[in-house]
């Protein structure tokens, strides 16, 4: 049998814990009571709810290929769009590359070749600036545009996968080069 003090000090212990807890949860309760419905009554649900019921949220072409890891089932604008696809340039400065070498390098491996007419060894045959040797990440139709240089303007036929290029006139030459910066001496920085 127990002693009638222990019961008595474990009464008391169980009246204090409740007297200390009911404070408590009535004010937990009171602060959701006036957070609860006027703000919510107002205000619209953030969408996509992330944590709505699975039969609510619209299914995505995912698939997961890590624990934390999700790839859209769609082929990126470069799968779609051949000229979309990101290429970067960096051949050696030692060796002597021409405009044509530059541009067979690019598309290389990108599913598209320079037409027969301008892969032969008289077309582009001029040396490739040192500038052009490294260039990108960039897409494969700006890269293919810079290395021909303003002259030439880019024509892509997909049925064949070709790139083609035609001199642009005088006129449109005059009318693409870019302004020349101010020779002012003032140099602006990014930060500006």
């Amino acid at each position: 049998m127990t002693h009638p003090l222990f019961s008595s000090a474990r009464a008391t212990v169980a009246v204090a814990a409740i007297a200390i807890l009911l404070p408590a949860l009535g004010g937990c309760a009171s602060t959701q009571h006036r957070l609860g419905s006027p703000t919510v009554a107002n205000a619209t649900p953030a969408l996509p709810d992330i944590y709505a019921s699975p039969s609510d949220v619209p299914t995505a072409n995912v698939v997961r290929t890590g624990r934390y890891q999700l790839v859209p089932l769609a082929p990126t604008s470069g799968q779609r769009d051949l000229l979309a696809q990101a290429v970067s340039i960096d051949l050696p400065q030692s060796m002597h590359l021409t405009v044509r070498d530059g541009l067979e390098h690019v598309l290389r491996d990108s599913g598209l070749r320079l037409c027969p007419r301008q892969a032969q060894a008289g077309f582009f045959s001029e040396s490739l600036p040192a500038v052009h040797r490294e260039l990108g990440p960039t897409t494969l139709s700006d890269a293919l545009q810079v290395l021909a240089g303003p002259a030439w303007q880019l024509h892509v036929n997909l049925a064949d996968r070709t790139v083609c290029f035609s001199r642009r006139s005088q006129a449109a030459i005059a009318t693409t080069r870019t302004p020349a910066a101010p020779n002012d001496g003032s140099v602006v920085s990014a930060r500006e």
